[in-house]
């Protein structure tokens, strides 16, 4: 959703006029403040404090999406917003409960197709909370209960909203509404990346009406300074590489050499929902003194596009954007650097630590595959990754499985076509290719035994149950014949997701990446010690585009 959201905005601003995309507190890279519907409808206030006031706007059009767009229009009618657009708005608060407590059974589910691990009591969707005061809060929200339109003009998109348009335009707004198809698949699927093209131009045109007639008018430039301050920590938006994007997050003095951590994408996944954790986790390095920058693979995020206009999942050269990453964290002192991903983002992180040098530590955390071609040789990658022979042997030990197959809701052919394919590709690979034709012939343990012999380390962390796991006894044997391999043991964790950001996870992560970085902390501070000329030096951090966070 991310990306057909950053699209919009770009579309906008391409139109004339000044755009402020935003973080609600608690969420993406805001701070983590107790979100209150207060709080939230004060971040709106906020992004139009900044549009007013730093971009000279003279009028002011917000668009939200589902619950937020139910928000903007609280917001919008304390006045003062000319135009709003609702992307299928709640108009109940108690429907929006309802649908997050069904979509929590529907969308938070595991890989194997289990439950995703939740705290008890909490409600959320996609790593996005929430909390017992904000649903009190908005339980009470009705939007049919409003005594006047919040807007003089008002676009509604999404099902069943004609007879919002239909009061608003009785309370005298110009109200239109229309459909806004394939709405649930880019709500629910992280990998689609883009709104039907109609739906995208009706917003445009909506939101950038006569902008082109206002040739006078100057905009002011966006900010000089975008660091962001917190307790322990600051942090500021960076552009490098070939359209790469990514925060880097530092604790208040950086001493040179010092350990740096970078944190791929889980998938398609940015700093928000499931990705929010790398966000958390950052601040925290920081105040133990270690630099970090979450990064955006191409393709995904606030990154640009891919030159084949794909995913960058499982792609190897994406391996690519993470030595671009490196070099930023390296580029004013040869620190060593851990790279920290999960599932693809792991995939990635395998394949850079077998590659460069500068990685002295690799935190994959449930790791799909170490080789995308040695388990699913000529099977390209979709949205659900094919499955090694093995996972669909060991998924069948399982009720749920066989419950599926028997009602229908397995589609067995395509597996068992996929199968077969694959099967045919792998002995073309073995019979047919010459043996040692490139590097990725090699056995798994082949290039770990490399990596160990250069003194970095590989830390492998599954969730309990991970169809990771599958692929580790494929190639490396049973958890203590990979520990033998890898050098230390494989780190399974109870009551952890496979996106790692339940709260047990966490806690493991953070314990792993404190091992890796303190013993090297402790070494380069008593160094700086001794030499005070260096001590408490500053790095500057590179300036962004405006965002408001």
């Amino acid at each position: 959703m991310h990306r057909w959201w950053r699209d919009l905005s770009e579309g906008i601003a391409a139109a004339g006029c000044a755009v402020a995309r935003f973080d609600y507190p608690g969420e993406g890279d805001s701070e983590d403040t107790p979100v209150r519907l207060a709080s939230a409808c004060d971040a709106i206030r906020g992004a139009v404090r900044v549009l007013r006031d730093e971009a000279k706007a003279e009028e002011i059009v917000l668009v939200g999406l589902r619950f937020g767009a139910t928000l903007a229009a609280l917001v919008a009618a304390e006045g003062g917003v000319d135009r709003l657009v609702l992307l299928a708005p709640f108009t109940r608060g108690r429907a929006y409960l309802r649908e997050m407590e069904m979509q929590a059974r529907l969308v938070d589910i595991e890989p194997d197709g289990t439950p995703l691990v939740k705290r008890p009591g909490l409600l959320s969707v996609g790593g996005f909370s929430v909390n017992a005061d904000l649903k009190e809060d908005v339980a009470q929200i009705d939007l049919c209960r409003a005594a006047r339109p919040p807007a003089p003009r008002i676009l509604l998109l999404g099902p069943d909203l004609a007879h919002l348009a239909a009061k608003f335009t009785q309370q005298g707004s110009r109200a239109e509404a229309g459909e806004f198809p394939r709405l649930g698949c880019l709500l629910t699927d992280a990998h689609q990346s883009s709104m039907p093209e109609a739906t995208r131009t009706r917003i445009l045109d909506f939101v950038s009406e006569d902008a082109a007639e206002r040739p006078g008018r100057s905009l002011c430039p966006p900010a000089a300074d975008t660091t962001m301050t917190g307790a322990g920590w600051s942090e500021a938006p960076l552009r490098f590489g070939n359209g790469l994007f990514g925060i880097r997050c530092q604790p208040p003095a950086v001493l040179p050499r010092t350990p740096a951590v970078l944190f791929v994408n889980l998938g398609a996944f940015v700093h928000s929902g499931h990705g929010r954790h790398t966000t958390t986790l950052a601040r925290t390095l920081a105040r133990f003194g270690v630099t970090s920058l979450r990064m955006d693979l191409r393709g995904v995020g606030d990154s640009a596009d891919r030159p084949d206009g794909e995913s960058p999942l499982y792609k190897l050269d994406a391996v690519g954007d993470l030595r671009a990453a490196i070099d930023v964290l390296t580029e004013d002192t040869a620190r060593p650097v851990i790279v920290v991903g999960a599932c693809n983002g792991a995939y990635l992180a395998f394949h850079a630590i077998c590659q460069d040098p500068r990685i002295t530590a690799a935190v994959l955390i449930n790791l799909y595959c170490f080789d995308w071609e040695l388990t699913h040789g000529g099977e390209s990658y979709g949205a659900k990754p094919a499955r090694h022979i093995s996972a669909y042997a060991a998924m069948l030990l399982k009720w749920g499985t066989w419950r599926r197959l028997l009602t229908g809701a397995a589609p067995v052919g395509k597996i068992v076509r996929s199968l077969a394919r694959r099967s045919t590709a792998r002995l073309i690979d073995k019979f047919v290719k010459p043996a040692g034709s490139n590097e990725r012939s090699r056995s798994i343990s082949a290039r770990i035994a490399d990596v160990r012999r250069r003194g970095a380390r590989l830390v492998v962390i599954y969730s309990a149950g991970d169809l990771g796991l599958v692929d580790l006894r494929t190639q490396l044997g049973s958890l203590d014949e990979a520990a033998a391999i890898l050098g230390e043991p494989v780190r399974v964790i109870a009551d952890a997701d496979h996106a790692f950001s339940a709260e047990p996870a966490q806690a493991a992560l953070l314990h792993e990446l404190r091992n890796l970085t303190a013993p090297r902390l402790a070494e380069y501070q008593t160094s700086e010690q001794s030499n005070p000329s260096s001590a408490g030096r500053m790095s500057i951090a590179l300036q962004g585009p405006l965002r408001t966070a």
